[in-house]
């Protein structure tokens, strides 16, 4: 074994005995006990920077960075563009045309060139996860059938062909939101964030909720933006931090902000008015507005997915409604069944509705901006 693996070999055992002083500090009450825990667990801590020095003396944090980002390159020269059509993901800008025909030279305004496109693409890739990766260089570069790819990773043919469509829409996200940065730019040094943040699709929308409330400028701290949303602070620096991180990926490079969220009664907003505010989707609510409350032994969330199940409705109209994608339903109500989830003869908590914690106005406005369809 070299240093190296010795020092990795301690590092991890370091860790792990850390992680047991971290777990019963948590369960013990005693002062006393939590005193000496809290000690044992500063002098592991002590250790772990020490040999983590000496793994980074035998491996820099550099090359192992440049390790890990050559593991996430895959080569693009064979993936047919055509996929994306057939997989109904294809961009509205090319309606008409196929990306064989684009490829052999039709005219389509792009809005940019197929090398860039291209290039937005090899980026993107980087963004997929290991088994993604696999699954994608396997059917594309290597040519193997998704028989093949199945057999050899033992699962069935669905499971490669979900993955490798999955694979191919999170490229496909990355760059829509790379060209969506031309459109939001006014050519004069100024750039439309509040429309970028909106539509750009690789944030989520809880990402997108922060950023849009940090770009009105009316939470002064994150501590006071933490206290709005009855959310942790931690919660809100991690869920920034990524937000912010994915944003410089895309190298926005944008100007001065052309306007900003429009938030009324800031000194008066809750966690309710401000999803609305910033246009969060109905199923947001249930699942952050709600969090906590518990239904017939299952969160909000799963009580309005469970109900709507059991009362036959499909997963196309309640992601509509929700504002989910299908899959995402789907995948729902698989769970819900599998664990023999029924719900549906509990009514929903009258002093928990969303209808009890807004005015009648905004309320009425919450189910047009969702449903499209006030009063139902």
């Amino acid at each position: 074994m070299s240093a190296l693996e010795e020092n990795r070999a301690q590092l991890a055992k370091l860790q792990a005995r850390m992680k047991e002083y971290q777990v019963q500090l948590k369960a013990e009450t005693d002062s006393q006990r939590r005193a000496a825990l809290k000690a044992k667990i500063s002098g592991y801590r002590a250790a772990i920077r020490d040999v983590q020095v000496q793994i980074d003396h035998l491996d820099p944090p550099a090359a192992r960075r440049a390790r890990r980002e050559q593991r996430k390159r895959l080569d693009i020269g064979a993936l047919n563009f055509d996929f994306f059509e057939r997989s109904g993901a294809c961009w509205s800008d090319i309606e008409g045309h196929s990306w064989q025909q684009v490829e052999a030279g039709d005219f389509v305004e792009l809005g940019t060139g197929m090398d860039r496109l291209q290039s937005w693409l090899a980026e993107g890739a980087q963004r997929l996860t290991d088994r993604q990766r696999l699954y994608i260089d396997a059917y594309y570069n290597r040519g193997f059938s998704l028989e093949l790819i199945a057999q050899e990773q033992g699962v069935d043919n669905s499971t490669v062909a979900r993955v490798i469509k999955n694979g191919m829409t999170r490229m496909q996200e990355w760059v829509e939101a790379k060209k969506l940065i031309s459109t939001c730019a006014d050519g004069k040094g100024g750039f439309d964030w509040k429309r970028y943040l909106d539509q750009v699709p690789v944030l989520t929308d809880r990402q997108r909720q922060l950023m849009l409330l940090v770009l009105s400028q009316f939470p002064k701290s994150q501590a006071e933006l933490a206290d709005k949303l009855e959310i942790q602070k931690s919660t809100v620096c991690r869920t920034l931090a990524r937000a912010g991180h994915t944003i410089r990926r895309l190298d926005v490079r944008g100007g001065p902000p052309l306007s900003r969220p429009e938030i009324r009664e800031w000194d008066q907003a809750d966690k309710f008015s401000l999803a609305l505010q910033t246009g969060m989707p109905l199923y947001f609510y249930y699942r952050f507005c709600f969090r906590g409350q518990q239904v017939g032994g299952v969160s909000r969330y799963n009580y309005e997915l469970s109900r709507r199940r059991e009362a036959g409705v499909s997963p196309e109209e309640v992601a509509r409604e929700l504002g989910l994608k299908p899959k995402t339903v789907r995948s729902a109500y698989s769970r819900l069944k599998r664990q023999c989830v029924q719900v549906g003869h509990i009514p929903a908590p009258k002093d928990g509705s969303i209808g009890a914690r807004l005015d009648p106005e905004t309320y009425v406005k919450l189910q047009r901006l969702v449903t499209g369809c006030a009063g139902t």
